[in-house]
C-alpha cells in the first residue's frame, strides 16, 4: 500500500466507524489502516458485527488501557508497510481528496499537511482552522509553526518518518511537527481543510486539570530543549522551538487566569478573542 494511516482507538465505539468512512471515500484508495486498540477492546469484531469489512483494515493492540496516543502510534508504527505514514484519530474525519492532494506535495518536500478544520462535536458548529484565512499553499518554517494555537496532521514520506518521543503524551504533536520541520526545513501547507479535527468535552484541552498539565508538560520539554537532550533538534531550531514554547505557556497561564473568573472558558474560545 502506498499510505499507511496509524489509528489510536480508546473508547472508540460510537465514532470509528465515521472515521473509517472517511478513509472508504478517498479518490486515492491505495492505504492501508492500523487500528491500535488502546483500551484492550477487539475492534475487529466490534466492526465486523457492524458490517465493516475492508482488506486494507490491519488490528493490534498496546496491550494497555489508556497508556496514550504517542505509545498507540508507536506499537502502530511497527506494522506499517506504506510509503507515506500519517495518522487519524478515531473520532476525526478526512476530505474524500485528501490523499490524492497531499502525497505529490509529500513526495517533493518530503511530508506535507494541511489547514486543519476544527469542529465542535456536539454541535457541529466551525471553530476555525489553523492558519486562519489563506488562499494560497504556505511553506512554514519552525518560527511560524510556533505561532500556531493547533498543531499539524502531516502526511509524511518514509524516509522522514520517525517513531513519536517517549514519555511524551500532552501536546505531542507539537513535538512531532517541530522535529518534522527540524528534518524537512519548511513544511508545506494547503489553504483548503482536508482534515477535521473534533473538539469534545472529552477532548483533552477540556478535561478537569487540563491547563495544569500543560503547564508541567511545557515547562518539561522547554527544559530539555535548553539544557537537556533538545529532542534531536539542531541547535538554531532548538532555541525557536523553546522561544515558542514558553509563548504557548504563558498562553496556556493566561487562560488559567481567565478561568478563574470564567470557569466554563474553553481554551478555543479564549484563544478566539485573541
Amino acid at each position: 500500500m502506498t499510505i499507511s494511516v496509524i489509528i489510536p482507538a480508546c473508547d472508540a465505539e460510537a465514532t470509528i466507524e465515521r472515521a473509517l468512512a472517511s478513509l472508504f471515500r478517498q479518490t486515492d484508495g491505495d492505504w492501508e489502516a492500523i487500528i491500535v486498540a488502546d483500551d484492550r477492546r477487539d475492534y475487529a469484531a466490534f466492526l465486523s458485527a457492524k458490517g465493516v469489512s475492508d482488506a486494507r483494515l490491519k488490528f493490534t493492540s498496546t496491550g494497555l488501557i489508556r497508556s496514550g496516543c504517542h505509545h498507540a502510534r508507536n506499537v502502530g508504527f511497527d506494522f506499517i508497510s506504506g510509503a507515506y505514514v500519517t495518522q487519524l484519530d478515531a473520532d476525526d474525519e478526512i476530505s474524500a481528496d485528501r490523499f490524492a492532494t497531499l502525497k505529490p506535495l509529500a513526495e517533493r518536500y518530503g511530508a506535507a499537511a494541511d489547514s486543519l478544520l476544527m469542529l465542535d462535536e456536539e454541535t457541529g458548529a466551525e471553530l476555525g482552522t489553523v492558519m486562519g484565512k489563506t488562499a494560497t499553499l504556505a511553506m512554514i518554517d519552525l518560527a511560524a509553526f510556533m505561532n500556531l494555537n493547533a498543531p499539524l496532521v502531516p502526511l509524511i514520506r518514509r524516509d522522514h518518518v520517525m517513531k513519536r518521543a517517549p514519555g511524551i503524551e500532552f501536546s505531542e504533536d507539537v513535538v512531532a511537527n517541530i522535529q518534522l520541520i527540524d528534518r524537512i526545513g519548511k513544511l508545506p501547507v494547503t489553504a483548503a481543510s482536508s482534515y477535521f479535527y473534533r473538539i469534545h468535552s472529552r477532548s483533552m484541552a477540556n478535561t478537569s486539570g487540563a491547563s495544569e498539565r500543560f503547564e508541567r508538560g511545557y515547562s518539561e520539554y522547554i527544559a530539555r530543549l535548553e539544557t537537556g537532550d533538545g529532542f534531536g533538534l539542531k541547535a538554531a531550531n532548538r532555541r525557536i522551538a523553546a522561544d515558542g514554547l514558553i509563548a504557548k505557556r504563558d498562553l496556556n497561564r493566561a487562560f488559567m487566569d481567565a478561568q478563574r473568573t470564567e470557569p466554563g472558558l474553553t481554551f478555543q474560545a479564549f484563544v478566539g478573542r485573541m
